[in-house]
């Protein structure tokens, strides 16, 4: 759900270390320079290539490519320029902070967090670094490890309505008592009774709530249709009422806005599952596991899917996968069992099928306990 974040991407300017640059090459650095600050990005790519062809071991060439081209939407090309840039020279710490925003805007979620933990190192003193790393942890459902960077951020922007709502998705994924009076807070903001409105919504998607959630949830898409994880929420909201046409809407302006998001492609293909689709299910559940490749659960869905689809032979290794990265789940061990006895595995069967069996057992006990101690 990437949030919006103020962003700056440093410019390097001439420096005394360039006193041993060909003038000719210093003379073009800056021309790149002056061209960048006037917004003139696609020109300023050029000569950067052509000074970077001319001296590749240009430092800080590869730095301001870098931040042009993220300038420009390229996120995945500034990420490569921004490595070279610190590869050639390690001291410059600051372009640390501009590959960590680009691993964000690239949506390379664990690769930022410890590029923006060096920087942070160097420079604790940043805000805009505590802000990002924060919000790259909601992105990762690392909310525990968020929590405190987004508060020292909102320490010196109280009114920040992106950090009250990153914060307000960690104290309701925590339980927090802190949710409500965050989620005030942020209504009371000049501008922030959409996002207010958008997390009361999510609050009520998260209790099953689908009614009030759907009505709180376009409540927030009547103040704002372009708030973040909208389109999702409100595709989640309808895909869990069965109202499948409109939850496909709703996913599908997600995916324009984020083409690429695991969890927007895994309910788009559970919704066509659930419509008797399965050959579209199993696109997008292939698109889904690019990118996170061993989900247990898309993992799962793509087995059953294609058992569905009489494919016993290759949905073994999905249902494999599922049982490797989700070992104490019954229900999947049980699934590769019922696999592997139609493949004619009797004794991997059994195995899956014992197994299963314990944990439903050992479940079973957990629950027992439980309720002898809530007397």
């Amino acid at each position: 759900m990437a949030q919006s974040v103020p962003v700056f991407f440093l410019i390097l300017a001439l420096s005394p270390g360039f006193s041993q640059q060909p003038a000719d090459p210093a003379a073009r650095f800056k021309h790149a320079v002056d061209l960048q600050r006037q917004g003139a990005l696609n020109e300023a790519a050029t000569e950067y290539r052509k000074l970077i062809a001319q001296t590749p071991d240009y430092a800080e060439a590869h730095a301001n490519l870098g931040a042009v081209l993220s300038r420009l939407g390229k996120y995945e090309e500034a990420v490569q320029s921004y490595q070279t840039a610190l590869r050639l020279n390690s001291r410059l710490t600051p372009v640390l902070l501009n590959l960590g925003i680009a691993h964000y805007r690239a949506r390379q979620f664990s690769k930022a967090v410890p590029v923006l933990e060096q920087f942070l190192a160097a420079a604790p003193e940043s805000m805009q670094a505590r802000q990002l790393l924060g919000l790259v942890h909601v992105e990762l459902e690392r909310y525990a490890e968020a929590a405190p960077y987004l508060e020292q951020a909102l320490t010196a922007e109280p009114d920040d309505t992106g950090l009250l709502y990153s914060l307000g998705l960690v104290y309701l994924a925590e339980r927090r008592s802190e949710f409500r009076t965050l989620a005030a807070r942020l209504a009371a903001t000049s501008s922030g009774l959409p996002l207010s409105r958008l997390l009361i919504g999510q609050s009520l998607l998260d209790k099953a709530d689908y009614n009030s959630a759907a009505e709180e949830l376009e409540a927030a898409a009547g103040l704002n249709p372009n708030l973040p994880r909208l389109n999702y929420s409100l595709g989640l909201t309808y895909f869990m009422l069965g109202r499948y046409k409109e939850a496909a809407t709703r996913f599908e302006k997600e995916l324009a806005a984020i083409p690429r998001d695991f969890k927007t492609l895994y309910y788009l293909a559970s919704l066509h599952e659930a419509q008797g689709d399965l050959v579209l299910a199993r696109q997008r559940l292939d698109a889904a596991l690019k990118e996170e490749p061993n989900s247990p659960e898309a993992n799962l869905s793509l087995g059953k899917i294609l058992v569905k689809q009489s494919n016993l032979t290759e949905a073994l290794a999905p249902l494999e996968a599922a049982v490797t990265n989700d070992p104490a789940d019954s229900k999947k061990r049980y699934l590769l069992g019922r696999l592997y006895q139609r493949l004619g595995r009797g004794k991997d069967a059994a195995s899956e099928f014992a197994e299963a069996r314990r944990l439903e057992d050992q479940q079973l006990e957990r629950e027992r306990m439980r309720l002898l101690e809530a007397r």
